[in-house]
């Protein structure tokens, strides 16, 4: 039997991903009124993102660790891809942005 089997830890592979992409929520509500000029930048308001981010995925894995210890590394897999995909696709938005 393989060490990781897409079909054993699929599940928790997916729904880290959406916890991932949840959790970029708290950052982009900081980030896009700045990109879009409508405010300047706020040192508040950014490390309110990074906080809330982080406790999304910090309660995200605890709460697997708790019911479902045996699909924790497939779980913070999926939810840094979904978490970092979302920061490649803000970066790649940013770089195409013509003023």
């Amino acid at each position: 039997m393989p060490a990781f089997g897409l079909v054993q830890h699929g599940p928790a592979l997916a729904i880290g991903c959406l916890v991932g992409v949840f959790a970029f929520v708290p950052l982009l509500l900081a980030i896009v009124p700045m990109l879009r000029r409508m405010c300047d930048a706020s040192m508040v308001k950014g490390m309110l993102g990074v906080g809330a981010s982080f406790v999304i995925l910090f309660v995200g894995v605890v709460v697997v660790h708790l019911l479902s210890p045996g699909a924790l590394v497939a779980f913070v897999a999926g939810e840094l891809v979904g978490f970092f995909v979302c920061w490649i696709g803000v970066a790649i938005a940013v770089i195409a942005k013509t003023d």
